[in-house]
This record gives structure tokens, sequence and C-alpha cells, in this order.
């Protein structure tokens, strides 16, 4: 398929029923974008790749959808749709109080789930092998049917793994969602993750923050790294609200994953807020240097961020993410016709588990190689859900 018709194919963008074409994505939201660079290097391929499930059909439930699924060794089921989640009963079961936004946001009237569990999992002579899962959360106002055209599923099929997307994204909520879907599918509690893009990267760090008994590692991407403080509720997603203190007794490895044209966090020395974020460098360092901490890696200090600036002896990495590294703290990775860097912050033991990665040309969006390194990033790592302990395999 030509690029033009690439940019041209129609996708369900929101739960209100907007339809948006690929184009959008690359154009209309984001003007900086080279998309001729897009077109000559690869990537529209490889994004076609991975969207084709939403591309193909307006309707994630379609049996063309279903049989897409199927060829790639997952079964895709459909959960929770006839659940309606009463936001009054929340209210008197938790004291949380959220007013729906005057836009609506129909993807929290119903605890509906959406899982994709490779076949391999319903085979007899595979009783008692048990499966890693991700839990991977939609943006504000997304359906959940976004996530098949996020490439997660995809890549969960070649490593056999399990995925989650549930349209609520509440910690408690999603214990119910886990509590269920272990009684569906031989699920390794040792390795659960959660991930998330745009408004779910949000979620993502609160998640990380307040569970670290049920999630062994988190990649909030689409969003900055913080301590997922949540003062009042924001947007079309509930959030309940939180202190920002970390709850675990050991890691919760973390990566972050960002274009560089997604509210123009890269170089960090930059930053001069985005939309309704204000902030500036301090706010993007305070949220790196909370999960280092976390994590027990040496902090960056913002003065010597804000020094790089201008300097002409830093390596590419350094230059375009805005932080000063070490040689085996920095790496680039080209995949499809783009251009990524890679900040590792290692522990004590020499262990990366902060990782942050810079997608050059890149606007709000995932891409297939955020999602290849996210999971080899989780591959590293599970918990001792006795003891709390995050535990690393090389």
């Amino acid at each position: 398929m030509d690029s033009e018709s690439i940019l041209d194919r129609q996708f369900l963008m929101t739960d209100t029923g907007r339809i948006d074409r690929v184009r959008d994505l690359y154009t209309t939201f984001n003007s900086e974008v080279d998309l001729e660079a897009l077109k000559t290097g690869g990537y529209l391929e490889a994004l076609n790749r991975m969207m084709e499930p939403v591309l193909m059909n307006l309707d994630d439930h379609s049996p063309e959808v279903i049989a897409y699924w199927a060829k790639q060794g997952m079964v895709k089921e459909f959960h929770g749709r006839n659940h309606p989640m009463s936001w009054s009963e929340y209210e008197m079961k938790t004291g949380y109080h959220w007013d729906e936004p005057e836009s609506g946001a129909p993807q929290n009237f119903s605890k509906g789930w959406n899982s994709f569990v490779p076949v391999s999992a319903f085979a007899p002579e595979n009783q008692g092998r048990l499966y890693p899962v991700v839990v991977m959360l939609h943006g504000g106002f997304n359906p959940i049917s976004i996530i098949d055209g996020w490439g997660f599923p995809q890549e969960a099929a070649k490593r056999e793994w399990i995925v989650i997307a549930p349209a609520v994204e509440l910690d408690d909520l999603l214990d119910e969602v886990l509590t269920e879907a272990k009684t569906l599918y031989p699920i390794d509690e040792s390795r659960i993750y959660v991930a998330g893009f745009s408004y779910g990267g949000f979620m993502t760090n609160t998640i990380a923050c307040k569970r670290p008994d049920v999630y062994a590692a988190a990649a909030p991407c689409g969003a900055p790294l913080s301590n997922g403080w949540v003062g009042e509720a924001i947007g079309g997603e509930p959030q309940t609200p939180f202190d920002g203190v970390y709850r675990g007794k050991s890691y919760m490895p973390v990566m972050n994953v960002i274009g560089n044209l997604d509210g123009h966090r890269f170089p960090y020395y930059d930053y001069h807020g985005f939309l309704h974020f204000k902030e500036g460098p301090d706010a993007l360092i305070e949220g790196l240097n909370h999960w280092a901490r976390v994590n027990g890696a040496k902090e960056v200090s913002l003065e010597d961020v804000m020094a790089l600036k201008g300097r002409e002896d830093l390596s590419v990495e350094e230059k375009n993410l805005g932080l000063p590294l070490a040689p085996d703290c920095r790496e680039t990775v080209v995949a499809d016709g783009i251009t990524n860097y890679i900040a590792s912050l290692k522990s004590a033991d020499g262990v990366t588990r902060v990782k942050v990665m810079c997608e050059m040309n890149m606007p709000h969006w995932p891409t297939p190689e955020m999602v290849r390194q996210i999971f080899d990033f989780f591959s590293h790592f599970s918990r001792n859900r006795k003891t709390g302990e995050s535990i690393y395999t090389p």
C-alpha cells in the first residue's frame, strides 16, 4: 500500500464516535512532523501493520478483527460490558466523588475490559504453564478498542504474553479485573506489568506508585515521569486523590517513552510547559528523580541539566534528551526509519531500572519500537508477591 493510501485510512479515535485518519496524527495535530521523512524511511509501512486491526474495521467486535487476532495466535475476548459502573455506589464505598465532564466519558459507564490471550494458554498440554500479563491503559476519551492498534497485543503474541485492556483505570477497579482474569486465564502473578499512553501514561505513574504489590514494572508513555500525585480529577477519566508517596518496599522499574514533538519535552533543558501543564525543566527532572530514588539510582541535578544547553561537546543522546549521561548509560536505536535516543539510570547494583526514550520526529502516538523496547524492559523484572521484592533476571 502506498503512503498516501495509508495516511487516508480511518479509525475510531473516541468513544463518542469521532473518526480520524492516520494523516491527522501526523499533520492535523502536529504540523511540525516531517511527513516526507516518514514516507521515505519506511515508518508508515510499520505503522500500518501496527494499526491494521483498527484500520480494517471500525468495529473491534467484527468477525474480521477477531480473525485477524486468531491469525496472530491470540484469542480476543470481551468482558464486563454488561456490568455498569455506578459512580454513586463508588462514592459510597470509597468516599471519592467524581464529576463527569460535560462532554461525557462513555468508557466510564461500564467495567468493560478486553483480553488478548495466546492460543497456547487454552491447550491441555500447557496446563500448569503461567503467562506474563501487560495491563495496557488507553488515553482520555479513547475507546478500549484503540489498544488493538497500539502494538501491544501484537508484540504479546510474538512472546506469548497476555494483554488486558480495561475501560476504567483506577487501581482498585483494576484489582477487580485482575481477580476475574485470574479465574479465566493462567496468569503469572509475579509478572504483571502496567503500561499506558497519554492519559493512560499519567495513570500508570499513579498506579505504579500505589500498587507495587501487584505490578512488577511500569511504562508510562506519551506523558512525563511523575510521582503520580493527584490533587483533583482531570480530563475524561476519573482519578482518585493520591499523595504521591511510593508505597513499595522494593524497586519499581520504570520506562518512559515520548516523541520529541509530543509536548516538546525534549531536550529537558528547553521544556517550557505544554497546554495546561505550565511547569518547566524542574518538574520533568523531579519526576525523573522520583523514580531514581525509588530504584536506588543517582539523581540528576537540574543545574547539570541546564548547563548542557549550548554545549558543542555533547553526545547525540545528551543533546537530544537533554540529560548528562555516561557512555554506558546512553544508546541510539534506529528502527522503522525512526531514530530513538535512550537514557539509562542504573541502581547501585549496576542494573538499569529507569529508562527514558525520546523518539525523533514523533508526535503524540505510540510506535512499534516503543512497544518492543517496553516488552524487552519488562522481561527482565518480576516481583515476589509474598515479600514484595523486585527481582531482576539478566
